[in-house]
């Protein structure tokens, strides 16, 4: 029965600390790969990204907290991109696009997210609604 109490007391001081992360405002994600692309049915340029299986429920809460709302991609302290989430993300497969985009501001995109030390992205609510 004791240890029964210790795991489930475990089992809560971890849950509030995965929460308590994505509540304080930002993230720290940990993605797999970049890579430009191109959606299937409308031919234009789109971002892919996967995330290690480590960030996927991090992801998750982040997103739905986050719904319809821009957010920074950071990488350095750098702000690489601001999308708006507009969809619910469930697994660690990400797609984002901008009608604005050209195949090389992906390419450029993908490499520059690529490049993040130890693959360390830095999710946040944008400040800014440029």
């Amino acid at each position: 029965m004791k240890s029964l109490n210790c795991r489930s007391v475990l089992v809560v001081l971890a849950s509030l600390l995965l929460i308590s992360g994505c509540m304080a405002g930002e993230l720290v994600v940990v993605l797999s790969s970049a890579t430009a692309g191109h959606d299937a049915r409308t031919g234009k340029p789109v971002l892919n990204l996967v995330f290690t299986e480590a960030s996927k429920e991090r992801l998750r809460i982040f997103n739905a907290d986050n719904l319809g709302q821009m957010v920074e991609f950071r990488v350095d302290g750098r702000v690489v991109l601001r999308p708006v989430i507009r969809e619910p993300v469930l697994g660690v497969q990400v797609r984002i696009s901008d009608p604005s985009w050209t195949d090389q501001a992906v390419i450029d995109l993908a490499q520059q997210l690529s490049n993040a030390p130890k693959g360390e992205i830095e999710l946040r609510p944008s400040s800014s609604s440029n």
